[in-house]
């Protein structure tokens, strides 16, 4: 009698083990399911998270490496903004925060330095025929003397190349604004400057996009043009004023008196209201934003999701 008791309670006590696994089991497969595209779809709401920088306060088991790299929700869309150095890391930091690039509608590329294009690689790999704006640039195959693509194929795939040298709207609220860089970019020997080379400035595409508002919410890649001319350009061709700017603000080189004066420019002079600089701002340009805007500096870097003003 006491075999018989302990018989059933063994039995009673493997169903319930069976079941709890299969309802484990089903939690699982619902998970595996619905994994795909999770950030990208668990809420309406727009806002920024950053793939790809060297540095951050909700990095987890991300990878940080130079470089940067944006995901953006932006109207039910979603938009990759650079792809960092790294395809592997990129790779990797996207499934760490829970987003399937297959979902990107389409993608831009700030210009061409490799710690903005390498991670595009990653990309065209799972999502071959998405949409990708790159700056009309002759290092990304643009002929510029002639106004036409230079290399077909040259890195990306022709299908999924959009050159753009000026200030376009793509849809209804994005726009992609056009600046070259009066310090960086590519001397050119060709005709008519033999004698004397001319600098050919580096063409570079900055994503903005329009807030319920009315406002912008601009994001740079490098700011190798001046991140204070890029909100110049943002807000001419918008005629709207600047809610949020973030991005790289290639800042490192300037001392701090300088700085303190771009930061002021763009808070009192141009009515940035907040800013969220991360990327190659550089410490003491990070420092003079905090001073200036105070809570009005937003909290960036990688693994960090950065919601668009109210």
């Amino acid at each position: 009698m006491r075999y018989c008791d302990r018989a059933g309670r063994t039995k009673r006590v493997f169903v319930l083990a069976a079941a709890t696994a299969f309802v484990v089991l089903l939690s699982l497969v619902s998970m595996v399911k619905n994994s795909r595209g999770v950030a990208a779809q668990e809420t309406d709401a727009n806002w920024i998270l950053e793939l790809f920088d060297h540095r951050g306060e909700d990095i987890g088991e991300g990878i940080p490496m130079w470089g940067y790299s944006a995901l953006v929700r932006y109207n039910g869309r979603t938009i990759l903004f650079d792809g960092g150095t790294s395809a592997r890391v990129l790779e990797h930091n996207a499934r760490t925060y829970g987003v399937d690039l297959r979902d990107v509608d389409f993608a831009v590329l700030s210009h061409a330095h490799g710690d903005h294009t390498a991670g595009l690689d990653y990309l065209l790999d799972v999502n071959p025929s998405v949409p990708l704006f790159i700056p009309q640039d002759g290092y990304l195959g643009y002929n510029v003397r002639e106004g036409r693509e230079n290399h077909p194929g040259y890195r990306y795939r022709t299908d999924s190349l959009r050159f753009v040298g000026a200030n376009i709207e793509l849809e209804e609220g994005v726009h992609l604004v056009f600046t070259t860089s009066p310090h960086t970019g590519y001397f050119s020997r060709y005709p008519p400057n033999e004698d004397e080379p001319r600098l050919m400035g580096l063409p570079e595409l900055s994503l903005v996009l329009e807030t319920e508002s009315g406002e912008l919410v601009v994001i740079s890649g490098c700011s190798h043009s001046g991140i204070e001319r890029i909100v110049e350009e943002a807000r001419r061709a918008t005629d709207a004023d600047v809610a949020l700017v973030t991005g790289g603000f290639h800042l490192g080189p300037y001392s701090r008196e300088y700085i303190t004066q771009l930061v002021h420019t763009m808070k009192d002079e141009l009515g940035v209201r907040a800013v969220a600089p991360t990327h190659c701002t550089g410490d003491e340009g990070l420092a003079v934003f905090r001073e200036v805007y105070g809570d009005r500096c937003v909290k960036a870097g990688l693994g960090t999701r950065i919601p668009f003003p109210e």
